[in-house]
């Protein structure tokens, strides 16, 4: 299972009842934030799934809104008592060293490691000190900078046949080990996996796309071949086209692009995030996103739900 909590949800700017951009995810007692607007520690700590074993932070791209909370954090976490041993890894694209870099000038001692892994985009990788949890990305088309979309996906093990490992007489604590995809040996012969589990069973998939224009590739990336994504977290900037700014071409997306994205890209549901300062009643333009994509909620601080594999 996978819980999810939207932390902030707005964009550009900070707002009462409004935070900036950061989306929680925890998997057992584990934690994993995705980005971090100013004031995200607050927004954390009110969520009440603790802090200190925070062990990984994606960054979307380097934008103020999306990371300046980053040294508030660093510091609230010192004080946790995260040690040497509890590493924190903060992944993203550049210049995400040299933008942390000049950020740790505030925080130039912690009390645990802090590693940075720089990301261009069509990775896919194991989370750090997170068993189980794999990090995948692309390239997002935004503005000057590099943007990333990303997705957390946590594999499901084929279903155990427990009726064919006691046909085989296999003990008990050999199990998991075969549950986990390990041949054993046992009584003078090797089983393999195969033969007391099952087909491939469908995980779980969580996609985070903000700060871009739609296009093929992120269409693709949702998709994933077909996988689809669980909940798709898509930014909103704007309820309609008539928001946009009219001087230039904005790298965001309105309702109605993010639920094309969802539907063109296989999602089984879509949250709305990351709206513009401006759009101060959400709900007026929901239908602009359900006419294209039914499944569409609007997103809100303190949003949380958890995902759960299918039965």
């Amino acid at each position: 299972m996978l819980d999810v909590c939207l932390l902030g949800t707005g964009g550009t700017l900070p707002l009462p009842g409004r935070h900036l951009s950061a989306t929680l995810v925890r998997l057992g007692g584990s934690l994993v934030l995705l980005d971090c607007g100013e004031g995200t520690q607050v927004a954390l700590r009110a969520r009440g799934w603790g802090m200190r074993h925070l062990n990984a932070v994606l960054i979307t791209h380097v934008h103020a809104d999306h990371i300046l909370g980053l040294p508030g954090l660093l510091l609230t976490l010192a004080f946790t008592g995260k040690g040497r041993d509890e590493p924190l890894t903060v992944y993203g694209p550049e210049p995400l060293e040299a933008v942390l870099k000049g950020l740790l000038v505030v925080a130039p001692r912690l009390p645990y490691p802090l590693h940075v892994v720089t990301l261009s985009g069509g990775e896919s990788l194991p989370l750090a000190g997170i068993d189980g949890l794999r990090l995948a990305c692309d390239v997002a088309d935004h503005d000057d900078v590099p943007c990333l979309a990303y997705a957390l996906e946590l594999p499901r093990a084929p279903k155990f046949d427990v009726d064919r490992a006691r046909e085989l007489g296999l003990p008990v604590p050999l199990w998991g080990r075969l549950q986990r995809g390990e041949a054993v040996t046992f009584d003078g012969r090797t089983v393999l996996p195969d033969e007391v589990r099952g087909p491939e069973r469908r995980g779980l998939r969580l996609v985070l796309a903000t700060d871009t224009r739609p296009s093929a590739r992120l269409v693709e990336f949702v998709s994933a071949g077909g996988t689809g994504a669980d909940l798709l977290i898509a930014e909103g900037m704007y309820g309609d086209e008539d928001m946009k700014p009219a001087r230039w071409e904005s790298p965001h997306m309105t309702f109605a692009e993010a639920a094309q994205l969802a539907r063109d890209g296989g999602a089984r549901r879509l949250w709305l995030t990351h709206y513009g300062p401006s759009l101060s009643d959400p709900d007026a333009y929901l239908h602009r996103a359900t006419s294209v994509f039914p499944a569409t909620q609007l997103g809100h601080d303190g949003m949380t739900e958890t995902l759960s594999f299918e039965q």
